[in-house]
């Protein structure tokens, strides 16, 4: 449940968008969770690099200031994994 507060000050978020928002953040949990045994597995490791690359540039455009070095610390450890 979102606070009204947080409705008023944040927007026109609607009901839709906070369902919205809430099925990303769920997807995006589970990715990061599934990504770790999907890099040990030799047959899902190429497709767990090329998820992880484009998870993290994604996230470097919702905010790039605060994740650069986030983002380039994990694409090496991606980096990494490939060699």
């Amino acid at each position: 449940m979102v606070p009204r507060f947080v409705r008023r000050y944040a927007g026109n978020l609607t009901t839709r968008d906070i369902r919205l928002w809430r099925a990303i953040a769920a997807i995006t949990i589970t990715a990061e969770l599934a990504l770790p045994p999907a890099l040990l597995i030799e047959q899902t490791r190429l497709y767990a690099i090329i998820a992880g690359i484009a998870m993290h540039a994604a996230f470097t455009c919702l905010k790039p200031r605060q994740l650069i070095s986030f983002t380039g610390l994990t694409l090496g450890t991606y980096i990494a994994f490939a060699t």
